[in-house]
């Protein structure tokens, strides 16, 4: 059996209706769309070999759709439009590209695309980009290139760095000859190969720079990568140039000094072996080995660095301390159970050495220790910063203005080479608003915040430490109730407040991935968090390290970080936490507090790596860590904290009155609805809360029935939602009733109950308001929902229920709920007549709630205006290409799809089918070589994606009744006209409108396809 992608897409819904569990996924949504996207672009890359263009723009586009964010197949659609002539799309895809990623190969495709449509400033501004901070790329086009869209910016040439630091200049012909600096100094003459050192080279005529000057030579030969120590004490990792990514990097292996200097070299590699598979796309990492040998008769930490000296990330390390560690146990243990004779001594246990694992369990808690409160401490808050300007000057601009009288800002500038970071950091030292502490070589995290730890315990007074990182900002009265919450206990040695971005203390979603608050919002967030929890504090097993407050005791107590072992960083909080642990310190949150986070600023493309690296050193050292952690968020002892504040946030989002709107989490077009009615209730001055129903967010997808979340529908979608209010219905029902009745609800809509306890419509009688009832599919009256029987056919509704229930007990319910058919329709007639409107899309649907509810009068408000498109194109000949719209599963067509298309390959008819959006199943369709998928697409560029592929028609295969279908309305606002078969509101709206034919329900393949290919409509018919 074929593995099915997980749930529906991000465009091409499931209709009003339709299949809610289009699969049982073996592998997650984004894995199973990145395989897609891989088999896509391979045939759109060989349809461009091929010169194919048309072709290949098809598949490159169904790549990118599956795979956004692969930056390689951005690349290669680019490629195919602009062979396609679509210049516009191909640069608005690179400027996308452009914004988010520094890398060449975008660059230059901007200039060369720029420079075809004639924009020539544009193109000379990219070009600069590509010259200024990367190697000149080897192929042999480029310099023409460059040549000729120099001459159209009128700028006197260009100039680049190659592969091997060859100074390439090119000055436009007959013009005067440049002037060229090293670092502010002018060099005589035309310089070959720029020598080691050159951070910078200015290349000049008449004080115009020809484009790429100044070339940031420091960029080009920047080194990226890795290394870690394996068990029998090698060191392995990865490295690469992503300025020159042609040439393989050289490292050098040197031994360390103390106080963190690097010593003298005795050994260098050659990062040479290319056959790793590469992390991320476009990097070309090659992997290098140091043997034992190159180290062997020394002892201590060594540094693997690039040749300016810069440690690689994981780098210094220790590669025989795993080795010393574990020899020191077993002589450890040998002296215990000895076998010398009796008054013998035992053999000496070897020294500690630095860098070596000792293994203790992370869960092992020493006893308390006690140190007297002392809510008046003086402070002294220590910021390590390294580059980041911006992130630097707002973060400090937030400290010095918030920190109260008295308390030390250290800052530690650990080797910045952002030269902004520089100055900001001589003009506030100079103002007395901070000490500045500068490292002469890079060391890490650790290293800095150690070398500000350490200025602070040399005050005569006992100084508390606050690490912060410098990509923070902190509110008004931060440091103080973080100072109030360590020292209400005399046993707490750590405190850290809630962040959007902190891992396992994350606000609104504990999962993270929350945006970042601006200014007003923070001290918005800030006061709330103080009012809900004030000093109040949480016990958690480790402190994170984004803003850490250490009580002096502890600190003391404890030590420093660990450099040798946490390298640039990750994790040496979380190793300072557990050795506290050790001797009976405790730590806390402090929910009361909260501090903005940017996060995952450092380390470029090989942070994920490192972070990795540093966990598994994590777990070495403290074995259990992981586990500690996990039954730490299975706990979740913060979810009432979050919850507190989520409570407040609601509260201070009141209107004059709200509108309740109960749905469900499957998307589709009643989300559709839902999100249009939100926007309306909300116009009309009333707040908008969606009552949805919960699904699981692991594994395959199912509602956690009863499970009810809230939301404000009226807000952007990029606001901070509430996902600490989940009511657990009915048990909760009365919290619900009580946190709800502040926002004076005037009614109820009642869009869908799959998912929701039936307690949930209590609340009509709790408030005493009107309850709407919208319908949207057939879950009133049908478990299976689309009236889809045990044959996958339209089941004609059978007057007999037992033949229903029948057909439950063999297919199963789509109902997240175990009831019968009597039940259900008992309990729906129960909540018609109590239903103050029922309003329904068509009168097919009308009709429907009728016949099996014979006393209700519903009300018809069609969704769309069907009057208000464009005329449909003519469509004269037999057509060949049909689109079919949307998220297409069972019930949308899928199997009726298939046959057809294994048909029209089986008789070689001419008839091709383009599904605009994707299936459950795309490669089965796509096997037939008569269908392609587009893959999902945004409810925005439906229609320009529907004419990009230049259909003659489009069909909907549904074999359910569908209620309205809002991929009908897409198709007419392309302009086609839509087969569909003799059923539902499709059928009822084609024919009041005539913009398409009715197929009967149940034709076999073949007759499908003699039909299809028949169809005629003259302009204006």
């Amino acid at each position: 059996m074929r593995e099915k992608p997980p749930g529906g897409g991000r465009g091409g819904g499931r209709g009003t209706g339709g299949d809610r569990a289009l699969t049982v996924p073996a592998k997650t949504r984004t894995e199973w769309f990145q395989d897609l996207a891989t088999t896509a672009w391979h045939k759109g890359q060989t349809a461009l070999l091929d010169g194919r263009a048309g072709e290949a723009l098809s598949w490159l586009d169904r790549a990118h759709r599956l795979a956004p964010s692969d930056t390689a197949i951005a690349l290669a659609l680019a490629s195919a439009r602009v062979q396609s002539g679509k210049f516009g799309q191909a640069i608005e895809l690179l400027d996308e590209l452009a914004g988010g990623h520094d890398i060449r190969e975008v660059w230059l495709s901007l200039a060369t695309i720029r420079h075809r449509v004639g924009a020539a400033e544009a193109a000379a501004a990219a070009l600069a980009r590509a010259l200024s901070g990367h190697a000149l790329p080897p192929a042999a086009h480029v310099p023409a290139l460059a040549d000729a869209i120099a001459a159209a910016a009128d700028s006197p040439g260009w100039c680049a760095l190659n592969a091997a630091r060859d100074l390439v200049v090119h000055p436009v012909p007959g013009g005067p000859a440049p002037v060229i600096w090293f670092d502010g100094d002018a060099v005589p003459g035309q310089p070959g190969v720029v020598p080691a050192g050159v951070l910078r080279v200015d290349v000049m005529v008449d004080e115009t720079p020809l484009l790429g000057s100044p070339i940031r030579v420091e960029a080009i030969d920047r080194v990226e990568g890795i290394v870690s120590v394996t068990n029998d004490g090698e060191i392995e990792g990865w490295a690469w140039h992503p300025g020159a990514p042609e040439r393989d990097p050289r490292l050098l292996v040197r031994a360390m000094l103390p106080g963190g200097k690097i010593g003298p070299v005795i050994g260098e590699i050659l990062a040479d072996d290319q056959g790793m598979v590469a992390r991320t796309p476009l990097s070309r990492p090659r992997r290098l080995r140091v043997p034992a040998a190159m180290m062997a008769g020394k002892d201590g930490m060594f540094a693997i660095t690039a040749t300016d000296g810069r440690h690689l990330l994981g780098s210094p390390l220790a590669p025989f301390g795993g080795r010393r560690a574990a020899m020191a146990a077993a002589r450890g243990l040998a002296a215990t159970f000895s076998l010398a004779p009796s008054g013998q001594p035992a053999a000496p246990e070897p020294e500690p050495a630095e860098g070596e694992f000792t293994s203790v369990p992370a869960d092992v808690r020493g006893i308390p220790a006690y140190a007297p409160s002392r809510p008046d401490r003086p402070i002294a808050v220590v910021v390590p910063v390294y580059g980041h300007a911006g992130l630097a000057t707002q973060c400090l601009a937030s400290v010095v203005r918030t920190v109260p009288e008295g308390t030390r800002v250290i800052v530690v500038d650990d080797a910045s080479p952002d030269s902004e970071v520089t100055t900001l950091l001589d003009r506030l030292g100079s103002q007395g608003r901070v000490e500045v502490i500068r490292h002469p070589i890079n060391r890490g995290f650790p290293g800095a915040a150690n070398t500000g730890m350490r200025a602070a315990l040399a005050s005569e007074a006992p100084h508390d430490v606050v690490l912060l990182n410098s990509d923070t900002v902190v509110p008004l009265g931060w440091l103080e109730a973080l100072r109030g919450v360590v020292h209400g206990g005399q046993d707490i040695g750590s405190a850290t407040p809630l962040s959007n971005d902190a891992t396992i203390l994350s606000y609104p979603s504990a999962s993270g991935g929350n945006s970042v608050p601006d200014q007003a919002e923070l001290r918005r967030w800030a006061r709330l968090a103080a009012a809900a929890h004030g000093t109040a504090a949480v016990e958690i097993p480790s402190a994170v390290g984004f803003c850490m407050y250490i009580r002096h005791e502890c600190l003391l107590d404890v030590g420093l970080f660990r450099e040798d072992l946490f390298a640039q960083g990750y994790g040496e909080e979380n190793d300072f936490c557990i050795r506290a642990r050790h001797l009976g310190w405790r730590h806390v949150a402090a929910p009361g507090v909260f501090v903005a986070h940017v996060g995952g600023q450092s380390f470029g493309g090989a942070r994920e790596a490192l972070i990795e690296r540093n966990l598994a050193v994590l777990e070495r050292v403290h074995p259990g860590y992981h586990a500690l952690i996990a039954a730490f968020q299975a706990a979740d002892p913060l979810a009432p904290a979050r919850r507190a504040i989520d409570i407040r946030r609601w509260q201070s989002g009141r209107r004059a009155g709200a509108v309740l709107l109960i749905t469900h989490a499957s998307g589709g077009g009643v989300e559709r609805v839902v999100r249009e009615r939100c926007q309306a209730i909300r116009a009309a001055g009333l707040r908008a809360i969606v009552l949805r129903s919960v699904m699981t967010t692991e594994g395959v997808p199912a509602y956690r029935p009863g499970l009810c979340a809230i939301e404000d529908g009226g807000l952007p979608a990029d606001t901070a939602g509430f996902p600490n209010l989940h009511f657990q219905l009915p048990g909760d029902n009365v919290a619900l009733t009580r946190l709800l009745r502040g926002d004076r609800p005037e009614r109820i809509e009642l869009h869908h109950l799959l998912g929701h306890d039936h307690a949930v419509l209590r609340l009509a009688g709790h408030f005493d308001i009107p309850l709407d009832t919208h319908v949207h599919d057939y879950a009133a009256f049908c478990p299976r929902i689309s009236l889809v029987g045990r044959d996958g056919r339209y089941c004609g509704e059978p007057d007999n229920l037992a033949v229903c229930e029948a057909c439950v007990r063999d297919v199963g319910s789509n109902l997240a709920e175990p009831i019968g058919v009597r039940a259900l329709r008992g309990r729906s007639a129960a909540d018609l007549r109590r239903s103050r409107r029922i309003v329904v899309p068509s009168e097919d649907v009308a009709t429907r709630m009728r016949r099996h509810f014979t006393d209700v009068a519903p009300i018809v408000e069609p969704l769309e205006d069907d009057s208000a498109y464009p005329p449909p194109q003519p469509l004269l000949n037999a057509p060949q290409r049909i689109g079919v719209i949307g998220g297409i599963g069972s019930e949308k067509g899928y199997d009726v799809l298939l046959a057809c298309a294994r048909n029209a390959a089986a008789r070689r008819l001419n008839l091709h089918f383009t599904v605009i959006g994707h299936t459950h199943d795309d490669e089965r369709l796509i096997e037939t070589g008569h269908v392609f998928v587009t893959g999902p697409y945004k409810e925005a560029e439906a229609v320009g994606l529907i004419r990009a592929h230049d259909l003659d028609m489009a069909w909907q295969p549904s074999i359910w009744p569908e209620t309205w279908c809002f991929t009908l309305g897409v198709a007419w606002r392309a302009g086609l006209c839509v087969a569909a078969f003799d059923l539902g509101a499709i059928a009822e709206r084609i024919r009041r409108t005539g913009r398409g034919w009715l197929l009967p329900l149940g034709l076999p393949p073949a007759a499908i396809n003699s039909a299809l290919v028949g169809l005629r409509r003259a302009a204006g018919a």
